[in-house]
């Protein structure tokens, strides 16, 4: 006979096609703590977990419902006795470790004995747990938990979080990824903006399907999204003789040099951007704060009155690079404020 009614497995299947569709950490962290777990298994508790192995104070903890007061005694006191856990104990043993409860290792009168219970669980009122390892690595155990004050979990509790877990897994590990990968292009288009250079990648219409920097606003294609003719003819040309090529593009900016570079999708067209003129005449402006000259284009956004969202549409690059700028422009020109860094620019002309 099933553990799971219609009505489980409908609940299931409705998480689990919510669970695929988030794009970022948090939200999902969010979501099942708030929303999913709660519909799925009833608790008093709720907790997402990274336990730390080597250094016990660095253990991150989510817990809901949250509680200022709960979440510093936890915190404070769980790192010291984390090693007399039952489920982590297990999970330091075995390779795969998927959905235990205390109550499979432990009778209550002997968890009641455990300094893990007196000094922490008893003051959150917790008497039963039951928890799903996400991921096991030789320092460090990922988990979710849930915990009750009046009744431990049955089989069917077991059985609706062995199903959810795999999808945990390929989300968290998915989501994970994706996120290392934004932390590296994010980088490299901070890179790219310290040296004056910037990327399109368009398609055979000469639309324009990615950059980075300023590149968009150097050729004057911002507002349009698509190459403009003169560098389209160019582009077209260099295609045809499958070779790096290089153009000059004389603008208000000064003077830009795009540098076909060939990928191996014929769908897609690299261009590399460099603004050599603006790096040379931006350099004597720069010295009196060692400010690059991107820095100095977002301290004078800064200086404007301009958000970081405006600064990040004006020069073509996201709001997270904005914000490493500023700390950067922070940290060079001695400030911590953002009136701070307007009161000193008044030597620097207006842009």
């Amino acid at each position: 006979m099933s553990l799971l009614s219609i009505a489980d497995y409908e609940l299931l299947l409705g998480c689990i096609r919510e669970l695929h569709a988030f794009r970022d950490l948090a939200t999902l962290h969010s979501w099942l703590l708030d929303t999913a777990l709660p519909k799925l298994i009833p608790s008093d508790w709720r907790s997402y977990n990274e336990v730390d192995l080597l250094r016990p104070e660095k253990t991150l903890a989510i817990l809901k419902p949250e509680s200022a007061e709960t979440l510093q005694l936890f915190l404070s006191r769980f790192a010291a006795v984390a090693h007399q856990h039952p489920l982590i104990i297990g999970q330091m043993q075995a390779d795969d470790f998927p959905v235990h409860k205390i109550s499979d290792f432990l009778a209550q009168e002997d968890f009641h004995r455990l300094e893990l219970y007196q000094d922490v669980y008893r003051h959150m009122g917790v008497e039963y747990q039951i928890a799903a390892t996400i991921k096991l690595e030789p320092d460090r155990i990922t988990a979710f938990a849930l915990a009750r004050q009046r009744s431990d979990y049955t089989e069917r509790d077991r059985a609706i979080l062995e199903m959810l877990r795999p999808h945990l897994v390929i989300a968290l590990n998915s989501l994970a990824l994706a996120g290392e990968r934004q932390s590296i292009l994010d980088d490299t288009e901070l890179a790219l903006n310290e040296l004056a250079s910037a990327t399109l990648i368009v398609d055979r219409q000469d639309r324009i399907l990615y950059h980075t920097g300023p590149g968009l606003n150097w050729i004057g294609a911002a507002s349009r999204g698509i190459l403009p003719v003169q560098i389209s003819r160019w582009l077209n040309q260099a295609v045809m003789s499958a070779r790096r090529q290089t153009m000059s593009l004389n603008t208000g900016a000064g003077e830009i040099r795009i540098r076909y570079v060939p990928t191996d999708s014929p769908q897609r067209r690299l261009l590399v951007l460099t603004a050599e003129t603006l790096r040379q005449m931006t350099a004597v402006q720069t010295n009196d704060f060692g400010l690059s000259k991107r820095q100095l284009e977002v301290a004078r956004a800064i200086g404007q009155g301009k958000t970081n969202t405006e600064i990040a549409s004006i020069m073509g690059i996201s709001p997270r690079t904005v914000q490493k700028h500023i700390e950067h422009i922070f940290e060079k020109m001695g400030v911590k404020t953002r009136v701070a860094v307007a009161s000193k620019l008044h030597v620097f002309p207006r842009i």
